[in-house]
């Protein structure tokens, strides 16, 4: 009876624990391990880490664009999106439930490409039987996404996409190209004010001299 009673408070002591380590993870969201993707998209929409942790738990770190585009667009919250993907429901069928119409939100305008799912021939009645898959519409927010938050043509994301990239990488790219430019920009600023200080100690160099 002892065995067994000391069974049962070992059990639930470790119930416990792992209940409140899940409860950590999930609620509190601790940013350990967070993508620099997924913190690219909370920059953008200004979204705290805290939430981005819950939501980058609840549905693949790639559609996270989605939930927040769609969210910003309805002027709903993201976790009541996110519950609607977790119940199997498609992106397309998600975009109507919100009161938004699947056939011009994701519209992409590209110079390169034409026809369904990109450029504005989408939208024309020839193609309103056409209905967008979720790999699709993924697709189309994230080159949105990357083009919009990077300053760089659609254009250029679609060709990566095409050429194998995943959406990490093509963010850790353009995110390093930043970076590199503002270290440059700092650079030369940290120039220009040795020279100004320069020119000033001569000056002051000169006075003295007199």
């Amino acid at each position: 009876m002892k065995k067994l009673l000391c069974i049962t408070v070992l059990t639930g002591s470790l119930t416990l624990g792992l209940n409140a380590a899940n409860y950590d993870i999930g609620v509190s969201g601790s940013d350990r391990g967070i993508d620099g993707f997924s913190l690219s998209i909370g920059n953008y929409y200004n979204v705290p880490r805290q939430e981005i942790v819950v939501i980058e738990r609840s549905i693949p770190r790639e559609e996270m664009s989605v939930v927040y585009y769609l969210a910003n667009r309805s002027h709903r919250g993201a976790r009541y999106i996110t519950n609607l993907r977790m119940r199997g429901i498609s992106w397309w069928e998600i975009t109507r439930r919100l009161g938004l119409d699947p056939r011009t939100l994701y519209v992409v305008e590209s110079r390169r490409y034409s026809g369904p799912p990109y450029g504005k021939a989408y939208g024309h009645k020839k193609h309103n039987k056409y209905r967008l898959h979720d790999s699709e519409i993924v697709d189309l927010v994230n080159i949105r996404f990357l083009s919009d938050y990077h300053h760089i043509s659609t254009d250029d994301v679609i060709d990566r996409r095409r050429r194998g990239e995943n959406y990490k990488h093509i963010n850790e790219h353009y995110r390093g190209n930043e970076d590199r430019a503002e270290k440059r920009k700092d650079r030369r600023d940290d120039r220009r004010d040795d020279r100004r200080d320069d020119r000033r100690e001569k000056g002051h160099g000169n006075k003295q001299d007199r």
